[in-house]
């Protein structure tokens, strides 16, 4: 049964929203995998804060260009679907790439923000680190001289705490209790 005119206005609708809240967009042949496939993965990426939904290249077109992003319409060719990837986009990006080369799959390209990449450029995305890592690392730069700050007062705190040990062992400095 053909898609009806106001169907196709709502799901031109649901791609512009989705596309405007992701921080990126992946674009990716989904031909030759199986719904249990696109299940397992569409679920993955949930627990994620992403996305993944096949689209109809001329639905897709309308509802990029709606979003105000710029449409790659070279990968706008055959069987298509979109990752929608909110938040951090390593984690995703990563299991995206993991994910198409192990069916292997080619990954067409990306959007972010205003730039197109193409595979490469995904393959980048998929390497940098996640947000958990990058808070780890600036967590662990702010620690660093704060405890080397407490193990230089605490030195100098025992330093005096053993000499007026040592006084009061000698008998010039009375030892309260």
């Amino acid at each position: 049964m053909p898609v009806t005119r106001e169907r196709k206005a709502e799901l031109v609708t649901e791609l512009t929203e989705e596309l405007k809240q992701a921080q990126a967009v992946i674009i990716t042949n989904y031909r030759s995998l199986k719904v249990s496939d696109l299940q397992g993965i569409r679920n993955e990426l949930r627990g994620m804060k992403a996305g993944y939904h096949v689209a109809k290249n001329t639905l897709l077109e309308i509802a990029l260009k709606d979003a105000g992003l710029p449409v790659p319409s070279e990968m706008l060719d055959g069987p298509t679907a979109v990752a929608f990837l909110r938040g951090d986009l390593a984690g995703p990006a990563k299991r995206l790439n993991a994910f198409f080369k192990e069916k292997e799959l080619p990954i067409r390209g990306a959007i972010v923000g205003q730039t197109i990449y193409d595979a490469k450029g995904v393959e980048s995305l998929a390497n940098l680190p996640s947000r958990t890592e990058l808070y780890a690392g600036v967590l662990g730069a702010l620690q660093g001289p704060a405890a080397s700050l407490v193990g230089v007062f605490s030195g100098a705190l025992s330093q005096l705490v053993y000499v007026l040990q040592a006084k009061a062992e000698q008998g010039e400095v009375p030892a309260q209790a």
